[in-house]
């Protein structure tokens, strides 16, 4: 698989965070509407060639302009054995690695190869959030409704208005994958498409070697982990040994599934990105599509790979 950087100019406010299983699902939808593509018909036959373990691309999150996830075991980094004297400016590096979000490429790129990032005052910029003010209108009358009738909504912007998402594809998928992103931005992403929400288009979509480790450190095997740049699930065989933080996800069925009658999907735990685990031999994936996840119809599956990205790893 050739890894790619997708880099997404996003002008205005999104409500839905741009989170692998999310975008999938968006991709879906985008494969059902069109005819358009040559390795696959419909989203059943994009789902397909995921069911068969050999997914024909693997998704990371959606990632602010140069940003990429800290990793969870970051401030383990900095951190200092018991018996040794206490250094108040290492003291002060854990706290802030403990608070920091994300990481410059650099920094990734310095942790990647087992070295410590050098961290800035300014933690990095990540995702914006504010609170936009709404008022309701009377249909009956279309005009603004009586006094107190206004509320409020939470919107998310991208600080440099541009997202990147990275994306490995397998050999033969490049154009389809291109064409998928294509129709997906004449729809918009996410919630409240409607008034404008979740407007992008495609900057660019190239290759990407910027994850790959240095020669001298493959062969001397000093890979030893992986960290992930996704919300993934894991399955049975996974790596277990890691540094990780999880959430409980409450999706919801999109576009005209939204009208079934039970709109909402079950509960589930997902590990979220910068998740860091300590294997031999890194995988092109990790996770799972996971199935029987939707209460009005069986058939519907939720992404759930990972989107792993070697590292030497020194301790969790």
């Amino acid at each position: 698989m050739q890894t790619y950087q997708i880099n997404l100019s996003v002008p205005s406010g999104f409500v839905t965070p741009w989170q692998a299983d999310t975008i999938f699902g968006h991709l879906c939808w985008a494969a059902e509407r069109h005819d358009c593509f040559q390795r696959f018909s419909g989203a059943s036959g994009l789902i397909n060639l995921f069911r068969r373990s050999e997914p024909p691309f693997i998704l990371s999150d959606g990632f602010p302009s140069g940003l990429l996830p800290a990793p969870v075991s970051l401030k383990n980094l900095y951190s200092q054995a018991e018996d040794e004297p206490i250094d108040t400016e290492r003291y002060a590096l854990m706290k802030r690695a403990k608070k920091t979000a994300y990481l410059t490429i650099d920094q990734f790129q310095e942790f990647q190869k087992g070295q410590i990032p050098k961290l800035a005052d300014d933690r990095p910029k990540g995702f914006l959030s504010a609170t936009v003010l709404h008022n309701s209108i009377n249909r009956m009358t279309n005009t603004t409704g009586s006094q107190g009738s206004l509320f409020e909504t939470d919107e998310i912007y991208a600080a440099e208005g541009e997202i990147q998402i990275y994306i490995k594809i397998k050999e033969g998928f490049e154009n389809d994958v291109r064409l998928l992103f294509e129709k997906l931005s004449y729809e918009s992403f996410g919630a409240k498409k409607s008034t404008g929400k979740g407007a992008f288009s495609v900057k660019c979509f190239v290759a990407y070697n910027g994850f790959d480790l240095s020669y001298e450190s493959r062969v001397n095997k000093k890979i030893g982990g992986f960290i992930s740049l996704s919300h993934f699930v894991p399955k049975k065989s996974d790596p277990t040994e890691g540094a990780y933080k999880s959430m409980i996800k409450y999706g919801k069925l999109g576009e005209e599934k939204t009208f079934c009658g039970q709109p909402f999907k079950k509960p589930l735990i997902m590990l979220k990105p910068g998740a860091v685990f300590r294997t031999d031999n890194v995988k092109l994936f990790y996770g799972r599509l996971v199935g029987d996840i939707a209460y009005a119809d069986n058939s519907i599956v939720q992404y759930g790979f990972a989107f792993p990205v070697p590292i030497v790893l020194s301790q969790l």
